[in-house]
């Protein structure tokens, strides 16, 4: 297979778990088949726990994001149908390329590694009370609008 952005040829390795990707070597973008995301965010072997307790620079995100979006749509790497360019989740910033009849997804570089950061944060908040994380919400709302003034 050859990657959709350089054309260079995706290289197999093993990234955890004993899951295989397809990675270009030039410019990092892996492509993942159905199922392989799930079970690697399944997986606990890279632990990221440091990087999503981070701040996000929400505002650089959603203009990568923007970017991200205006980029040329790719083929799938398995059936050559044109994929589908979407937000990965609710919340998240990571835009990623589907394949509309279920062959994988392309992630361009480093954007598995932000979804892996990104299902690490999610995961816990949910271990946090919902009353609580609103409550944060709407003060930290309040205070933006308190320093804006």
């Amino acid at each position: 297979m050859r990657c959709p952005r350089d054309g260079s040829e995706l290289k197999t390795r093993i990234y955890e778990a004993d899951i295989e990707i397809d990675e270009c070597p030039t410019c990092r973008g892996v492509f993942l088949d159905d199922g392989e995301l799930e079970r690697i965010q399944a997986a606990v072997e890279k632990d990221h726990t440091r990087e999503a307790a981070l701040p996000v620079d929400s505002v650089r995100a959603e203009h990568e994001a923007e970017r991200e979006e205006a980029q040329p749509r790719v083929d799938c790497l398995k059936c050559g149908t044109q994929m589908e360019r979407r937000r990965y989740g609710l919340g998240s910033l990571t835009v990623i390329d589907v394949c509309p009849e279920g062959h994988g997804l392309w992630l361009d570089g480093g954007e598995l590694q932000d979804l892996e950061r990104f299902y690490e944060r999610s995961q816990g908040e949910l271990q946090i009370p919902l009353t609580w994380r609103i409550w944060a919400a709407v003060k930290g709302t309040l205070a933006k609008r308190r320093s804006a003034s």
